[in-house]
């Protein structure tokens, strides 16, 4: 059979990875070290409903939907996981343990997860589709806590950490991310400020995440594995 070539053979590696044998193992050690990051310090409080301020970020919201295009709502309904990602990567996949990859960047976005869900259930702030009849959501829309953004939080972290494998794919995958969370209020799913809020806390995990010992010996090992 035929290889394939290009961001198809990138997906299908990632696909499997799942499945595949790897050779590197996975760290035992929490990536996100505990109380690493402060993040309810790390990002303001949501405005009060009814204030100028919620207003003028619903108002964006709307003007968003308004002026949303097909190709946009396409975008937005994209699921965001790691196979995202992967025709950025390309070919590079080939050059290291796949596997062993997405088992580290699963785990890592588990760790983020759990943390950052702490921070929504204390804001509990409601979704703009919640709030306004007029917002007509599409894509991902659960009727969950919106503030901060958990796709931008986790879009950032995935492009970090990928980086930190494929730097010379740094600013095509950083363009993806922030695009991701962008989409999220094209959406009518998240406001402006549930997408800023969460880049910086995305940044800030990821920057966790990097500085710990234990994910520097994983990529390492990672890296060494020759999947071509």
């Amino acid at each position: 059979m035929r290889r394939m070539t290009g961001s198809l053979a990138a997906v299908a590696i990632i696909f499997a990875a799942s499945t595949a044998t790897s050779l590197a193992s996975t760290p035992s050690a929490p990536l996100l070290p505990p109380e690493s990051i402060e993040a309810q310090n790390k990002i303001s409080p949501p405005p009060s409903l009814g204030t100028p301020k919620f207003h003028e970020e619903m108002s964006t919201v709307l003007w968003l939907q308004e002026t949303r295009t097909p190709k946009q709502v396409l975008f937005v309904e994209t699921p965001l996981n790691l196979d995202r990602f992967a025709p950025i990567v390309g070919d590079e996949i080939f050059k290291v343990d796949g596997p062993a990859l997405r088992a580290l960047l699963d785990n890592a976005i588990d760790e983020v997860r759990n943390d950052y869900d702490a921070v929504k259930a204390i804001y509990d702030y409601p979704r703009p589709f919640e709030i306004s009849a007029a917002v007509e959501a599409v894509g991902d829309a659960r009727a969950v806590a919106s503030y901060p953004s958990g796709h931008s939080i986790r879009a950032i972290v995935y492009a970090r950490l990928l980086a930190e494998v494929f730097p010379e794919k740094n600013d095509e995958l950083m363009d993806l991310a922030n695009r991701i969370g962008h989409g999220r209020v094209i959406a009518g799913v998240h406001y402006p400020m549930d997408v800023s809020s969460g880049q910086v806390l995305g940044h800030a995990y990821a920057e966790a995440i990097l500085a710990n010992p234990a994910f520097q010996e994983a990529i390492a090992d990672i890296r060494k594995a020759d999947r071509s």
